[in-house]
């Protein structure tokens, strides 16, 4: 067996879902349009961590993509909650597992949603058997109306254990998305 094969899976699906916002970052960027290309963003909003609030055994990175997501790697002990922005408890991180609350007005917004029977009288619903865990955040995403000179912030609740609440938070930038056209090859 190589070295590769021995890796756990979620480390290379997470290495592919990286490679692939990079790869879709790149595009537009570094390369000429496709002749006929409509509807081409002119740029995109770049979220970045400022502070990852005062929280043990947890990382947290912006997965830069036309859509920025927050990715949480937790290894602790005590639950680590994320709360929605309407101050309800919207993931449940162990280093072991990811709940999410179909309560959360957030639910929706993830992937996994979509085949959950709303019936079942279940409001933590796993969506990863692992503590991590990255999803879409609108906190990250909403601000498009952003210009090149201009900067926002954004702030995620989280709380660990009986800890006090504190908060991820970072910037939002406008980066324009420039093709050179008149580029000559040597």
């Amino acid at each position: 067996m190589n070295g590769t094969e021995q890796r756990p899976k979620t480390l290379r699906g997470l290495a592919a879902v990286i490679s692939g916002a990079l790869l879709t970052i790149a595009g537009p960027g570094m390369a000429h349009q496709p002749p006929g290309a409509e509807n081409v963003p002119e740029g995109i909003t770049r979220a970045t961590i400022a502070q990852e609030g005062d929280v043990s055994a947890m990382s947290a990175m912006v997965m830069d993509a036309p859509q920025p997501a927050l990715l949480i790697r937790y290894k602790g002990e005590e639950p680590l909650i994320v709360y929605d922005s309407e101050d309800q408890p919207f993931l449940r991180f162990t280093g072991k597992q990811v709940k999410a609350n179909t309560k959360s007005r957030y639910w929706q917004a993830l992937p996994q949603s979509e085949s959950y029977d709303d019936k079942r009288d279940e409001h933590w619903v796993q969506v990863s058997g692992s503590g991590n865990f990255g999803w879409v955040d609108p906190r990250i995403t909403a601000q498009s109306e952003l210009r090149p000179d201009q900067m926002a912030s954004w702030r995620i609740p989280v709380k660990q254990g009986k800890n006090a609440r504190t908060a991820i938070s970072g910037n939002l930038t406008w980066r324009p998305l420039t093709s050179n056209t008149n580029t000559t090859h040597h």
